[in-house]
């Protein structure tokens, strides 16, 4: 994942949609919610995934579920999650988050669990203590997903390198996939060797310089692994790279930025997980918190879809 200081799209901070709004009564009483609710939703995320989740979620937040109203926020900055967890954490009933695992965010949301306000991690995981649930991809099977491809696909060539693009920021799902992907390539493919392409900031200009600099020290690698959010720039180092054979480039998630680069054969595979389903077991798990149904601890994974340009079309009609 990446941030972003601004929003490529109609959704900001400061016009979040929101349902059919309506203060929130009562505290939760263990996981159980009875009353009308309020369920918060702060999304800290790269500007094009970020618009992305807000399509999903924009049914939610306009219909509700059941009388839990629902109000998504967009979070540009480290500081702005901090705040935001603050002030709307306290006023809702259930709050959910996709942001950083960090030290401070997990202090902030203990502060709040504390409270009694269920926590949901969405996307990318939390530390379990910081949250009451997870909704999202196995993101471990989905970095040993990438590893498996490129062992097969690459198996056959002799001083086999692939390069794997990371960022130093606190995403647990970045975390997950690249312990997967390395994990499966030492057991299964030992003989390829990892370049590591270390990002400090996940912003376009950015990778492009960290990737450029590798890349023309390793002109030798035969595939790409993209962990984090960031591609645009990755792509133009790429492109301008002018390998002898093009690279097998591998990433994570469909959005505004991806779908191009995947249609143009930048990209060749997206390993998805399919955001109207994490809607709709959201929804599912609100419902439980009203029932007393949910479960404190439980885990609500999402499947993992490979997508490339020629089922692509398929998938987005679906």
């Amino acid at each position: 994942m990446s941030t972003a200081a601004h929003m490529h799209h109609n959704h900001s901070t400061s016009n979040a949609f929101r349902a059919a709004s309506g203060n929130s009564g009562v505290r939760a009483n263990g996981m159980g919610i009875l009353g009308a609710t309020r369920c918060s939703i702060v999304v800290q995320a790269g500007a094009a995934f970020t618009c992305s989740l807000l399509d999903a979620l924009e049914p939610l937040a306009q219909r509700g579920v059941g009388s839990i109203s629902i109000q998504v926020v967009a979070s540009g900055s480290d500081d702005e999650t901090i705040k935001l967890i603050q002030t709307l954490g306290p006023q809702s009933d259930a709050f959910a988050l996709l942001g950083k695992n960090s030290e401070r965010v997990k202090a902030t949301l203990l502060d709040l669990r504390a409270l009694g306000v269920p926590v949901i991690a969405l996307v990318s995981d939390l530390d379990a203590n910081a949250r009451s649930t997870y909704i999202g991809a196995d993101n471990r099977a989905a970095g040993q997903l990438a590893g498996f491809i490129f062992g097969r696909c690459l198996e056959w060539e002799s001083d086999i390198k692939v390069a794997l693009v990371a960022s130093n920021l606190s995403y647990r799902c970045s975390e997950d996939r690249e312990i997967g992907f390395r994990a499966l390539l030492r057991r299964r493919f030992p003989q390829i060797e990892i370049v590591e392409v270390v990002t400090k900031v996940d912003s376009p200009q950015a990778t492009y310089e960290a990737a450029l600099c590798v890349l023309r020290n390793d002109r030798a690698v035969s595939g790409i692994y993209n962990v984090s959010g960031e591609n645009l720039g990755l792509a133009q180092a790429i492109d301008e790279m002018q390998f002898p054979r093009r690279p097998l480039y591998i990433t994570h998630e469909t959005d505004e930025a991806t779908e191009p680069l995947l249609r143009a054969g930048v990209i060749d595979f997206l390993i998805t997980q399919n955001l109207e389903f994490l809607a709709k077991s959201l929804k599912r798990f609100l419902m439980g918190l009203r029932t007393g149904a949910a479960r404190s601890g439980e885990i609500n994974l999402v499947p993992i879809e490979l997508v490339s340009k020629f089922n692509l079309q398929l998938r987005t009609a679906l």
